[in-house]
């Protein structure tokens, strides 16, 4: 694949943008498992959506596994649906890939991440669906193995935010021997100033528009609600392998002192893909913090040599990643 050819040359590649968020925006069926119910119910939504991102330069495209780990649809009532989401979204992907001509081109990610299906109308883990750890090793098995039989080229963990469910998928993705590029995300912490795991309680600017007398709890990313320091959890996993290390789903301006903290630990090639959009809970609608012009901006003033990887979380669209991949 030319990606492989681009990371040894350590030319720049361009990784796909928010896959969820353009889902929901073209009217891809969305739940408490986030976008995995598109690929069934909303599967020509998903593949334009990948062919978007495809048509205006990316050389890696995100299957739309981010949520279909067997615990998150077991929300749904599909947990036995497992392989049928994961093999689908693969296929979809791969439809994109050959509707645009760019077989060989273009190169497939299976997304794995530490999301757990939420409550009804909630931003907290629904505490129905969490699987104790051992489960949850067993689950992460077992969608990483499902993708690499059905083709893909890498594993990218996505939103990596702790030390334990963290060392957890990253340990079942290494299993399969295919190339694991880690995804964390984190936040300056309005408590110290720190950098932590990104985390719904410390971050300084909400990323969430909600009203709090609706909801029950205040949002949270995992389970156990921690804030853990960045440097703590980036020793922990880059002592554990990996082949691509970075920062994703994260702010602009949270996101220097993570990729510092990552720099001072890892040597090896590096990704960054911002999220750039807050989410109105009372309209469900997601509202663009950049414009495509501030967003390319904004990512050109924290590339470097090391960051090989680039490309865009939660509100970048295709017409973003154009603006950027114009200016390489």
């Amino acid at each position: 694949m030319i990606f492989k050819e681009k990371l040894k040359n350590k030319s720049k590649i361009f990784l796909d943008g928010g896959n969820g968020s353009e889902i929901a925006k073209l009217g891809g069926d969305m739940s408490p498992a986030f976008a995995a119910l598109a690929t069934i119910n909303s599967p020509d939504i998903v593949v334009k959506v990948h062919e978007n991102f495809i048509n205006v330069g990316c050389d890696i495209i995100t299957a739309n596994t981010f949520a279909t780990s067997r615990h998150v649809l077991d929300s749904l009532n599909r947990k036995n649906e497992t392989e049928k989401f994961l093999i689908k979204s693969v296929e979809l992907a791969r439809k994109a890939i050959i509707n645009t001509n760019k077989t060989e081109k273009v190169a497939i990610a299976g997304s794995l991440s530490n999301f757990f299906a939420l409550k009804e109308n909630e931003f907290v883990p629904n505490p129905k669906f969490i699987p104790s750890y051992k489960q949850e090793e067993r689950n992460y098995i077992e969608a990483a193995n499902i993708l690499k039989d059905s083709g893909v080229d890498l594993l990218i963990l996505e939103m990596l935010l702790d030390i334990n469910h963290s060392e957890i998928l990253l340990n079942a993705a290494l299993k399969t021997g295919l190339p694991i590029w880690v995804g964390l995300s984190c936040c300056e912490s309005k408590f110290d100033n720190s950098i932590v795991g990104r985390n719904f309680r410390a971050e300084k600017e909400k990323s969430l528009i909600y009203d709090e007398k609706k909801y029950k709890e205040q949002p949270k990313f995992l389970p156990e609600d921690e804030i853990i320091q960045f440097e703590d959890i980036i020793k922990t996993l880059t002592n554990i392998g990996g082949d691509v290390y970075g920062i994703m789903h994260t702010w602009f301006q949270d996101s220097s002192g993570g990729l510092k903290i990552i720099k001072d630990h890892w040597k090896g090639p590096m990704m960054y893909y911002p999220e750039i959009h807050k989410f109105d809970t009372s309209t469900h609608e997601a509202i663009a913090m950049s414009t495509e012009d501030e967003f390319a901006n904004s990512c050109l003033e924290f590339i470097d040599d090391q960051i090989q990887i680039i490309g865009g979380c939660c509100g970048v669209s295709d017409t973003h990643l154009k603006k950027l991949i114009e200016k390489f």
